[in-house]
């Protein structure tokens, strides 16, 4: 999406312009949540092997911040289309055939985002009063990150159905192998 040009105007400028802002905000919060997962590992360790001191609550932090720069990723991913994809019959689609399973899929994972969202959100409610071991954080912000990350791909699903396949949203794979 980096590569695309930005329509001359309208509200596709504008939804180019916000989902590529929205990539790039979830790339460097992504990145930063990584990195810091890796330096609090390895302040762990040093601190336990060098130091003596045990600091058993990095595991709880480090499994929240996975939780949170995954979604962030995935996010992210959704926008770019980057998410595994089966593609075993759309090359012999015509045009119009493309754009009905485009806004097929689109709506089938809609679906599955909100139901999942919701799941996420029931789960955050029943485990309000579950706390993690060492620094007695609610369980709930463990699914906050799952359900933001299903509820935003869901926007972008929605948004995906009704507007339909956009060209600058399109990654020419075939182009791309063949060039190689």
């Amino acid at each position: 999406m980096d590569n695309a040009v930005a329509p001359k105007k309208g509200p596709d400028r504008i939804a180019f312009y916000t989902l590529r802002y929205l990539t790039r905000f979830c790339d460097g919060i992504g990145v930063a949540l990584v990195a810091a997962i890796l330096l609090l590992i390895v302040s762990a360790v040093v601190a336990r092997d060098l130091l003596g001191f045990g600091m058993p609550w990095t595991e709880e932090v480090a499994s929240l911040l996975a939780i949170y720069a995954i979604g962030f990723g995935s996010l992210s991913a959704w926008v770019r289309s980057e998410h595994l994809v089966v593609d075993l019959f759309s090359h012999r689609l015509s045009r119009l055939g493309k754009s009905v399973q485009y806004r097929l899929t689109a709506l089938i994972s809609c679906g599955f985002f909100v139901l999942a969202a919701w799941g996420a959100w029931i789960m955050s409610d029943m485990s309000a009063n579950n706390k993690t071991v060492s620094l007695s954080i609610s369980f709930s912000y463990l699914y906050y990150g799952v359900f933001f990350s299903f509820a935003g791909m869901a926007l972008i699903a929605v948004w995906q159905t009704l507007r339909g396949p956009v060209a600058w949203l399109e990654t020419p794979r075939e182009e791309e192998v063949a060039q190689s």
